[in-house]
């Protein structure tokens, strides 16, 4: 005899009406501008973090759409769907480069998306772009005739396709390039009233940046839904042999998809996925005692994690600049997006007994922090 559940049904009821199915693939999360639905937000980032360790670069775009018009870091930013192809947002862009953080781009942006082709111009006349397929891809920004960045994500193919994250419960298809060194994903994740759809690629990526020739590890995420409002912590360590150490964590019990903890390790050099399910994350700084709040008084970053079969990992990290995103929600609510540029002090990985970082080193690094405040 069926048992009928009433919940599934409303959550599915619920996920359709928010974010709809899935992406089948990433080109179909890029190149494509579906009308949002009712409270929803989207944003295409990027990030490009140099592999190379003297004066390293890096450098964040992001395109973000919201459901309605907001203010961020004190200024106003419209954000009006057009129709199918064009849409009006915000674009912002920063650069870390010679140890200091800088916006380049605080602007309202018009853009334009077809199939094989994502353009958006800023009212101060920058022209951001992104072309080819996946996982290919190639982006650009200029000012003007000057290039700010020109270059393409580059890997082995995906020929062995997508299957289901045995990590996760929510529909998310992953995948790894032949030789592993790059990682895709397509997720629907769900949880009580919140849904989020989010397509990613994890890779290396070589072109120019800042008129020098520029080669380094690249993050480019997708998304559509309420995610973009939701607290988390991110820290990503990447590694001169195209290895990487994800981890993603929503500290609220109740605001996390379902899954609240993301903790990876990818190894080029075994070609295998180490997965962790315990951690603890904390901040220092000068005169102040471990703390798991971030803010403007700590300058290190402590995580560890424990696997199933006895993996374990030890992390500190520098912070080396820091970059805010704080919008406001409400007269009195602030939403504060952190984007921290890590130098990674320490970092020990084991598993079965063996140093899972012999003969790696460590390269620009990322995270990220974000909490509500009043």
């Amino acid at each position: 005899m069926y048992n009928f559940n009433y919940n599934d049904m409303f959550s599915t009821r619920v996920k359709d009406w928010m974010v709809a199915d899935e992406w089948e693939t990433m080109d179909q999360a890029i190149y494509s501008t579906i009308k949002l639905k009712l409270l929803n937000g989207s944003y295409w980032f990027w990030l490009m973090s140099d592999y190379n360790h003297d004066n390293p670069s890096m450098l964040q775009v992001i395109i973000s759409q919201g459901a309605v018009n907001y203010t961020l870091n004190n200024k106003k930013f419209i954000c009006k769907h057009i129709n199918d192809e064009s849409f009006e947002c915000y674009c912002g862009i920063w650069q870390y480069k010679d140890g200091e953080v800088r916006d380049i781009i605080h602007d309202n942006c018009s853009c334009t998306v077809r199939s094989g082709e994502f353009s958006c111009v800023t009212e101060s006349g920058y022209h951001i772009s992104i072309s080819h397929t996946f996982p290919f891809y190639n982006l650009q920004v200029l000012k003007g005739n000057s290039m700010i960045t020109k270059f393409q994500a580059i890997s082995t193919p995906f020929t062995r396709g997508y299957f289901q994250n045995p990590a996760v419960s929510y529909p998310s298809k992953m995948g790894f390039s032949d030789d592993f060194d790059a990682y895709a994903r397509n997720s629907r994740g769900f949880q009580h009233i919140i849904a989020s759809k989010m397509s990613d690629l994890f890779s290396t990526c070589k072109g120019t940046l800042f008129d020098r020739d520029f080669y380094g590890s690249f993050w480019l995420e997708r998304a559509l839904g309420f995610g973009s409002t939701l607290p988390w912590k991110i820290i990503m360590v990447n590694f001169n042999d195209r290895s990487r150490l994800w981890y993603r964590y929503f500290p609220s019990r109740i605001l996390n998809y379902g899954t609240p903890l993301e903790f990876i390790f990818d190894d080029i050099t075994t070609k295998k996925r180490y997965t962790f399910n315990e951690m603890t994350i904390k901040y220092t700084g000068r005169n102040l005692s471990a703390t798991e709040k971030f803010g403007a008084s700590v300058d290190t970053v402590h995580l560890t994690g424990k696997g199933d079969r006895g993996e374990t990992l030890h992390l500190d990290a520098k912070i080396l600049g820091r970059h805010l995103y704080q919008y406001t929600i409400l007269p009195v609510v602030k939403f504060n997006y952190n984007q921290i540029v890590l130098d990674i002090n320490d970092l020990d990985i084991q598993a079965d007994d063996n140093d899972l970082l012999q003969g790696k080193k460590t390269t620009l690094s990322y995270g990220e922090d974000a909490y509500f405040s009043l």
